[in-house]
């Protein structure tokens, strides 16, 4: 059985484009024939796929590492180098993507079935043949592969459910669960038995047999007060209930006082997060086989009392033998189904926007980042002299520097050709570069010619 986990930290390494082939045909005759080097294959790249079947990152967290594989190189007779096969791990649904550093959120796979190329593989290098020309018959270049993406990235756990069930420990939220869906939690006869988030999908069908209405509910286990500070286990799971649509609110009262309960854990749901507490609650008390009719009463003008919106609202059932139950489920359903066609409401309306705002096309280039140049002076140690240095950063340069041999001298001209032909040596000299100086890019250094 796996242990749950919700917040690990992985690395993943696309593959490594494969390298050019430099190579010339064979023919009778002829001592040295055309180019004919085939291009090498692109890196794997590692694609993340959300399941509704998992509920845990606990394979994440045993392994930290994780390699696609590499393109194959280019070979003779102009033929393709093999693209390194991808690899497609999968995710629970609700799975976060953050930068490790800016925690910035890259992808959301809130949906089944979503999918997200977490790291893309690296450009295959072309071969000898594609640099021939009319003045250059016989290119002894080729170009190298591309290094595939390497990222260090947080991955959250988010569970995907439609209602979340909340309250204090043994209020019984596992034991309602069990019963309206076919989930089975551990239950006992004491605070903290549920350990992890429990996920159930509730079918209509068992309260109404026309109804084929379906919705996904998660108890959330271990809220106390000051669990937003890290107090008891709530702390630890109140993110999962951020992405439910309605909470039902349990209360037990075979406790002391349900009106300071009900506070609580409203309390809690604020000061993680304000939109929590904004959220729709079904008010519920449980266990009304626990305790005597008069009880209930005192319970219910307690709370309508301090929460005046609440009258008439407030819902009584017993998760253990079933009363009010089937209530209950339509309750939800019907909750539920408003939210949804107001939600669908707001997206065909943002649609709407969209289509009458005016659409921006921008060219590829801008994809690509423009080019920047950064002077900077250091001093010689041989000479004693102060010497300027250029670092030029831009995708496209650095790709092609990336990718040349520049033991070549061949590879060589052909980045000092990029340099004139993207108006990096004109930005160079703008800035003061004169031959001699000294240019860096994607760590290589260059002389200005």
């Amino acid at each position: 059985m796996s242990i749950f986990c919700d917040l690990t930290i992985v690395e993943f390494i696309a593959g490594r484009g494969g390298d050019g082939s430099v190579h010339f045909r064979r023919e009778k005759y002829i001592d040295r024939g055309g180019p004919d080097g085939g291009d090498a294959g692109h890196g794997g790249n590692i694609i993340l796929v959300s399941d509704p079947n998992m509920n845990t990152l606990s394979d994440f967290n045993t392994k930290k590492l994780y390699k696609a594989e590499d393109g194959g190189n280019g070979q003779k007779k102009n033929m393709h180098g093999k693209d390194g096969d991808d690899l497609t791990l999968k995710v629970p649904a609700g799975t976060i993507i953050k930068n490790e550093i800016t925690k910035e959120i890259i992808a959301d796979l809130n949906k089944p079935g979503s999918s997200f190329t977490v790291a893309k593989g690296g450009k295959g290098g072309l071969g000898n043949t594609h640099f021939k020309s009319s003045v250059h018959k016989t290119p002894e270049f080729a170009e190298n592969g591309e290094a595939g993406e390497a990222k260090k990235v947080v991955i959250e756990l988010k569970l995907v459910a439609d209602v979340g069930i909340i309250g204090f420990p043994s209020a019984g939220k596992s034991t309602l669960i069990s019963r309206i869906s076919k989930a089975k939690p551990k239950i006992a006869a004491y605070p903290f038995t549920t350990l992890i988030p429990n996920l159930g999908v509730v079918e209509m069908s068992q309260f109404d047999k026309k109804s084929k209405d379906s919705f996904v509910v998660a108890d959330i286990p271990g809220l106390i007060e000051g669990a937003h500070e890290g107090k008891g286990l709530g702390h630890e799971f109140l993110r999962h209930v951020s992405r439910a649509e309605i909470l039902v609110h349990l209360i037990d009262p075979t406790r002391e006082n349900v009106k300071e309960d009900f506070k609580i854990i409203n309390h809690e749901l604020k000061e993680h997060d304000e939109n929590l507490a904004k959220k729709e609650q079904i008010v519920v008390i449980n266990k009304v086989d626990a305790v005597d009719e008069e009880t209930i009463e005192k319970d219910l003008k307690s709370l309508v009392k301090a929460y005046p919106k609440l009258k008439g609202k407030i819902l009584k059932i017993s998760a253990l033998t079933g009363e009010g139950l089937k209530e209950l489920a339509f309750v939800m359903q019907k909750a539920i189904g408003e939210m949804r066609k107001e939600k669908t409401k707001t997206v065909a309306a943002q649609e709407k926007q969209l289509e009458k705002s005016e659409k921006v096309f921008r060219p590829d280039l801008e994809k690509k980042k423009f080019m920047t140049v950064y002077r900077r002076e250091k001093l010689e140690a041989s000479t004693k002299k102060m010497r300027k240095i250029f670092d030029v950063e831009g995708e496209r340069i650095e790709q092609v520097v990336k990718m040349t041999d520049v033991e070549n001298p061949e590879g060589l001209e052909r980045i000092f050709h990029f340099l004139n032909k993207m108006g990096i040596n004109h930005s160079l000299r703008k800035q003061g570069a004169q031959p001699g100086d000294k240019i860096r890019i994607a760590g290589k250094t260059f002389r200005m010619r």
